[in-house]
């Protein structure tokens, strides 16, 4: 019998009608927006199993379990539930991120039940075949993103910013934690994390809801309840310089300061800060060091939010003999941000950038069904999109000189360059 089709919630309507919210009665949620002008439709199961989520000598434990989960069940072959989806026109995947895990499937709307019925199986009954094969595919991932300087820099900085926290260390682990996890291991995580109170289950394109929800409430109603979670605690934040010596063609400099959370409404403030300082080719670092100097093809600054910390970050990629002159301009145009207030234009140009993103984005399935899912796991709410918006236009000059004088201190950042030799002063970038 399908489970009762009352609505728990219903938020402001999007385009399409908006998002539905519902329980099935072993505690699950399930999110729906019906979007009856698109032909596709994106399914995402979504878990609060992330690495923040683990103990250190288990590090990349979400993200092992993540791919064991492809491996098969006892009625389905890996291959099967590729070809499930596949042979369908669709398309099936999976991510782990520091807060969630999530497995997914894009497909025709007149497939989403299927998609449905192969995440629910994946989700309920992943049986962990070919242990040893998968961690060894995994340990190849690992040695990957060693030979790539800007993930490997940028996994390093993670390390520094908060060093005696799970948040910290790479979502994939390290060859040690990895090599150490057994299949037990992996089966008690599944058994603590994949419980329906600490999961949503979304959907979001051409799709009847009352069909939908009925398909769901058959293959997820069965999960057992019994979900116990421990509270989120704020990481320590640590600063400091740090070089790596390594024998590559540039410097890879990261840069980040201690951010808010995600559930945090400074956070609106930081992405303005952010999007100013590096956003995009009218931003201040990418005029001046790009455009004006020549020195890096690569440089940007960004603002990330978990459910724990956030960081605001600087990422560029310089010839070794530009580095010191790099960290010179860096420095230079935050003390700008810091000691000037940035006109009233600029603002509004970085303001319109984000609302376009935003909006634009909700263009797909995908990101409408990923913004229903992540909003309910770290808010326990879809905030309507006018909200956001409104968020986004609270925030003045005032707001970024204020944030940037407290941010933009001698003492705040922890600052991580990866490459040739080099002898740098402590700071940097002469705050």
């Amino acid at each position: 019998m399908a489970q009762p089709r009352q609505v728990v919630d219903m938020n402001t309507p999007l385009v399409g009608g908006g998002p539905i919210i519902r329980k099935l009665d072993n505690g699950l949620t399930v999110l729906m927006e019906p979007l009856p002008y698109l032909r596709s439709v994106s399914t995402g199961v979504w878990v609060k199993a992330g690495s923040a989520n683990e103990v250190p000598i288990r590090a990349g434990i979400s993200h092992f379990l993540e791919h064991l989960l492809f491996k098969g069940t006892t009625s389905r072959t890996a291959r099967d539930i590729v070809e499930s989806i596949e042979s369908r026109g669709g398309q099936i995947n999976a991510f782990t991120s520091r807060d969630h895990t999530c497995v997914y499937a894009k497909t025709l709307g007149d497939h989403v039940s299927t998609a449905i019925e192969v995440i629910g199986d994946i989700v309920k009954d992943s049986q962990f075949f070919d242990f040893e094969k998968e961690r060894n595919v995994i340990l190849e991932e690992i040695a990957a993103s060693e030979d790539s300087p800007e993930d490997l820099v940028h996994e390093i900085l993670a390390r520094k910013l908060w060093p005696d926290d799970s948040i910290g260390s790479p979502i994939a682990g390290t060859a040690k934690t990895v090599g150490d996890t057994t299949v037990e291991d992996v089966r008690t995580y599944f058994t603590e994390r994949y419980r329906p109170e600490n999961m949503v289950v979304a959907v979001a394109g051409q799709i009847d809801p009352e069909e939908a929800f009925d398909h769901i409430a058959e293959h997820f109603g069965g999960l057992e309840p019994g979900f116990r979670p421990s509270p989120a605690t704020k990481p320590v934040y640590s600063a400091g310089l740090n070089v790596h010596q390594s024998e590559i063609g540039q410097h890879h400099i990261a840069i980040a300061f201690e951010g808010p959370a995600a559930t945090e409404e400074s956070r609106y403030i930081h992405t303005m800060l952010s999007s100013t300082l590096g956003g995009g080719s009218t931003s201040r670092l990418f005029e001046k060091i790009r455009e004006d100097e020549g020195l890096a093809y690569s440089i940007y600054a960004y603002s990330s939010h978990s459910v724990q910390a956030g960081m605001m970050g600087i990422y560029a990629a310089v010839a070794p003999e530009n580095c010191a002159h790099t960290l010179d301009l860096i420095g230079h145009e935050l003390r700008k941000l810091r000691d000037e207030t940035v006109p009233e234009d600029e603002l509004e140009s970085n303001r319109q950038q984000f609302k376009g993103g935003l909006l634009m984005a909700l263009e797909t399935t995908f990101n409408r069904m990923a913004r229903m899912a992540k909003s309910t796991l770290v808010y326990g709410r879809i905030p309507n999109v006018d909200e956001i918006v409104a968020a986004i236009d609270a925030v003045t000059v005032e707001d970024l000189q204020r944030t940037a004088a407290e941010l933009f201190q001698a003492d705040k950042p922890v600052a991580t360059v990866l490459g040739p030799k080099i002898d740098l002063p402590e700071n940097v970038l002469a705050l």
